[in-house]
C-alpha cells in the first residue's frame, strides 16, 4: 500500500531536488574515489539501527486506475477508432469537467485516483493522471521531463531546485500521410516548446513520484518515511542523480555527512555535471575538514552555470524585475552569446530598450524574437508586439 503524506507548506514545484547549501569559489585539488556499493547508503541501518522496508509502498498504485475512472474514459471516448478523436474526446471532456484547469498547488503530489478524486495537484500529479486516462483510451502516450530554466525556493534550512515533466502523446494520425506528436501540459507557466525535452520511463516517473513525497516528509520533519520513499524511489529506478542527491541531503541533514558524500558521489557518478550534487558535495566536504577538494567541486558548479545561457536569462529577468536595467543588459548579452538562436533573450532585450525608450531598439529585437521563434503563436505574438509598438513610432 501506497503511504501518501499531506504536507503543508512543502514544494514550491513539482519535482523538488533538495540542496543542502551553496559554496562558491576556484581551485582543484585531487579528488578522492568513492566505493562503488550503495547497499549501506539504503539499508537505513545508521539512521534508524535496523533496515527499513520498503516492500508495502507499490509501485503499480501510482498510474493506476480505478472503476470511476475507467467508466469516465468510456464515456468520454466511447468506441472511436481513431487515436485523434479518441484524445481531442478526452481532452475536451477532461476540459469541461475542469481536469485541465484544476487546482494546481505545486505541494500536492498525488497517485492518478489522488488527482482524479481530489481534483488538486502539481504537474506530476497532473501528468500520472493523464497517462492513466490516456492509457485507457487506448493512447500512446510516454513522459518527458522539460529542461526549464532552473528555479529555486528556500524552505528552513533547505534550498529547494524545482524540474518540470508533463506527457507527450505519439502515434496520432493527422491524416492518411501523417502521423502526429502532442504535447499535454498541465503547467503553462513553466511549458515552453523551445525547451529541451527528454523522454522518460513509467519507472522514472514513478520514482520522481515517490521522491517527491520523500521531500515533502522530510520538509514535515518525518525522516523515516522520508527515507523509506526515497529508498523506493532508487529501487524503483536507480539510475536518477537527483535522488541520490536528496538522499545525500537527508544524510547531511541528520550530520551523517561521510554518508551524505558518498551518495553525491553517486550521483555525479550518474551525471557528472548535476549542479545539485557538486553544490551539495562542496559544502558537505567543508563539513569534513577538506575544504581545498570543497574549492574544486565549487569551481566546477561555477564552470557549468557560466555556460548555461538559461542562468544568464534568468539574472536578466530579475533584474529587469527590480529595474536594473544596465546589468539585465549585460546578463543577456552573455546569454545571447551562449545562444543565439533564443527568441526569449530578445524579447527581454526589447522589453529593456522599450523600458528605457530606446523604441527604434526595441523594435529590432522585437524582430529578432520573431525571426527565432517556432511555435507559430510565438511568431504571432511578437508580430502583434511590433505592431503596436510600431504604430506608437509612426
Amino acid at each position: 500500500m501506497i503511504v501518501k503524506r499531506c504536507i503543508n507548506n512543502s514544494i514550491r514545484r513539482s519535482l523538488a531536488l533538495l540542496l543542502v547549501g551553496i559554496w562558491v569559489t576556484a581551485c582543484t585539488p585531487q579528488v578522492v574515489g568513492m566505493p562503488a556499493s550503495t547497499d549501506d547508503l539504503l539499508s537505513g541501518q545508521l539512521l534508524f539501527g535496523e533496515t527499513i522496508d520498503v516492500s508495502d509502498i507499490r509501485s503499480d498504485e501510482v498510474l493506476a486506475l480505478n472503476d470511476e475512472m475507467r467508466d469516465y474514459v468510456a464515456s468520454k471516448v466511447g468506441g472511436d477508432p481513431t487515436a485523434r478523436s479518441r484524445l481531442r474526446k478526452l481532452i475536451r471532456g477532461m476540459l469541461d469537467d475542469g481536469f485541465l484547469t484544476l487546482d494546481y498547488d505545486p505541494n500536492l503530489t498525488y497517485t492518478a485516483v489522488e488527482t482524479f478524486e481530489n481534483r488538486e495537484g502539481n504537474c506530476l500529479s497532473f501528468s500520472i493522471l493523464f497517462a492513466a486516462l490516456a492509457r485507457e483510451a487506448d493512447l500512446e502516450v510516454t513522459f518527458q521531463m522539460v529542461d526549464i530554466p532552473p528555479s529555486f525556493r528556500a524552505d528552513g534550512e533547505m534550498i529547494i531546485l524545482n524540474n518540470h515533466i508533463n506527457v507527450l502523446v505519439k502515434g496520432v494520425r493527422r491524416d492518411v500521410n501523417h502521423v502526429g506528436k502532442y504535447v499535454v501540459d498541465f503547467n503553462t507557466a513553466e511549458y515552453n516548446g523551445n525547451y529541451d525535452t527528454k523522454r522518460v520511463t513509467d519507472n522514472y516517473a514513478i520514482a520522481l513520484y515517490f521522491s517527491n513525497v520523500a521531500v515533502e516528509s522530510m520538509q514535515a520533519g518525518d525522516t523515516r518515511i522520508a527515507f523509506q520513499f526515497l529508498k523506493k524511489g532508487i529501487r524503483t529506478d536507480p539510475g536518477i542523480a537527483g535522488l541520490w542527491v536528496n538522499l545525500g541531503a537527508l544524510y547531511s541533514r541528520n550530520q551523517y555527512y561521510d554518508m551524505a558524500e558518498r551518495a553525491y558521489h553517486q550521483a555525479l557518478t550518474i551525471q557528472p555535471s548535476n549542479k545539485s550534487a557538486l553544490t551539495n558535495l562542496a559544502s558537505t566536504l567543508v563539513h569534513l575538514g577538506r575544504e581545498e577538494e570543497a574549492r574544486y567541486y565549487s569551481s566546477k558548479v561555477a564552470y557549468y552555470r557560466e555556460r548555461n545561457p538559461y542562468y544568464h536569462h534568468y539574472r536578466a529577468q530579475t533584474a529587469y524585475q527590480d529595474d536594473e536595467f544596465e546589468d539585465a543588459m549585460t546578463y543577456l548579452a552573455e546569454a545571447i552569446k551562449l545562444k543565439a538562436d533564443e527568441h526569449q533573450f530578445y524579447f527581454l532585450r526589447g522589453l529593456i530598450h522599450e523600458k528605457m525608450q530606446e523604441y527604434d531598439l526595441a523594435a529590432t529585437d522585437y524582430r529578432l524574437a520573431r525571426d527565432t521563434a517556432e511555435k507559430s503563436q510565438l511568431v504571432s505574438g511578437y508580430t502583434r508586439k511590433l505592431q503596436v509598438l510600431e504604430s506608437q513610432l509612426r
